[in-house]
């Protein structure tokens, strides 16, 4: 099996405390995933996520998750200014 580490920011910080998980989270992977197959194995509805970082890059939510990864899901409503920092300012 393979860990990764999973935080949650905005409104999905919120999701993880309702759900009683810790920030960050450690999942045990059975087999590899892409961060979308892991947001639906948790979830996370679609479209309370709007940019998932991995490693601390954006990437596509069809990466495939690797063992040590860390990952974090970002929902939409990220200010404008944090958007163009974070480099997803053109992300619709």
């Amino acid at each position: 099996m393979s860990q990764i580490d999973i935080l949650a920011f905005g409104k999905l910080y919120f999701l993880f405390a309702d759900r009683n998980w810790p920030i960050p989270m450690s999942y045990e992977m059975e087999k590899p995933v892409t961060a979308d197959e892991l947001r639906e194995k948790l979830d996370i509805p679609a479209e309370d996520v709007e940019v998932v970082f991995i490693n601390r890059l954006l990437k596509p939510l069809s990466t495939v998750l690797k063992p040590g990864d860390r990952i974090a899901f970002v929902p939409p409503g990220v200010p404008s200014i944090h958007r163009f920092n974070l480099g997803f300012y053109d992300v619709k």
